[in-house]
């Protein structure tokens, strides 16, 4: 306890010298007049913790008493944790059964104001494609909802969860696109309206409905990666994908602040992760330190209230609330950074 205590007085040291600290002081005061945001995302992170996967198997007091042998798995999970962040804030499922009442949305704007989402008015194709996987989102949750009522049979299983994971990726990269946009108009305000700014952001998402498609296909891919992982937990296919998110971590910035087709957001997200890779390694070394330290405490409550069924209720909901609280301030600082240095000139809002 402490070296514990110890540990969290060294931090708030840390914290008060960080050569980010302007960074991190914006990013805290832009959530502290945006608290909505803390609360969706603990909310995803219950609803996520509900129905999606189990991580792991919780922790025994006697494992967590013994400080030295827990820092490794530790600070495994805190550092799958933070790849993930800047690809999927929001835990994408549940989230997911919201994206064809999005696609509703998106393909009726399209055909009804073209010039507003792109430079040149939708070819048939574009709207055939858009139209149809608008369908196929609604005939995936006629699945979702059947199989909660009755077993599915084993071929039309294997659709649903492949439908499942193809409509979270696409959730995915919707929501960070969406959050780097609103990061932007946050930096660089145009109206004093927060919800002005949340409802600009949805435009400017389907504004690039094309490269979101693309993003959505590169995180197919590493969700796709991560399960595989998981499944095989002896492989080495963990560091690649932690490796693998890291190196793109600044994609979504690109889509949400370049131009353009997705092989130049690309190229982008390399050149602004290169001009801000210094001061995003020291941000990495302090929420590598935040998150250890928290799931630690996470963890030790779990342990403490397991045998009784209201205080993990209770724990759950503090545990999802504090967690989120650490995941916007921190994402939001990696955010700005990549926002302010890592373009020659700020991009437009």
């Amino acid at each position: 306890m402490l070296a514990l205590l110890g540990f969290a007085a060294g931090l708030v040291l840390h914290l008060c010298w960080h050569p980010l600290r302007r960074h991190l002081s914006d990013a805290w005061d832009c959530l502290r007049l945006r608290p909505a945001l803390i609360l969706c995302t603990a909310g995803a992170l219950l609803l996520a913790g509900v129905f999606g996967e189990a991580a792991h198997a919780p922790y025994s007091l006697a494992q967590l008493t013994d400080w030295q042998e827990m820092l490794l798995p530790l600070a495994r999970d805190a550092l799958a944790h933070m790849a993930c962040l800047p690809h999927a804030l929001v835990p994408p499922w549940p989230l997911a059964c919201l994206v064809p009442v999005a696609l509703v949305f998106l393909t009726v704007r399209i055909w009804r104001w073209p010039y507003r989402y792109g430079e040149r008015r939708p070819v048939l194709e574009q709207k055939a494609v858009l139209l149809t996987v608008t369908l196929i989102g609604f005939a995936w949750l006629g699945l979702e909802g059947a199989s909660l009522r009755q077993l599915l049979a084993e071929s039309v299983e294997t659709v649903k969860l492949g439908l499942r994971y193809i409509f979270t990726a696409i959730a995915a990269a919707g929501v960070q696109v969406w959050l780097v946009r609103y990061m932007m108009a946050w930096e660089r305000p145009q109206d004093t309206d927060a919800g002005g700014d949340a409802a600009a952001a949805v435009e400017h998402v389907f504004a690039r409905w094309q490269s979101v498609a693309f993003l959505a296909g590169f995180d197919l891919l590493w969700m796709s990666w991560r399960w595989w992982q998981r499944n095989t937990p002896q492989s080495v296919g963990a560091w690649w994908w932690v490796e693998l998110l890291l190196l793109f971590a600044a994609l979504p910035v690109a889509v949400a602040a370049v131009p353009g087709a997705f092989w130049r957001q690309g190229a982008a997200s390399l050149r602004i992760l290169w001009r801000a890779a210094v001061p995003l390694l020291l941000l990495s070394i302090t929420a590598l330190a935040l998150f250890i330290l928290a799931l630690y405490a996470m963890e030790m409550g779990r342990a403490f209230w397991a045998d009784s069924p209201l205080w993990r209720m209770i724990g759950l909901a503090l545990n999802a609330l504090v967690l989120a609280m650490l995941d916007c301030w921190l994402l939001l600082t990696a955010l700005l950074l990549m926002l302010r240095l890592g373009f020659s000139r700020p991009p437009s809002a």
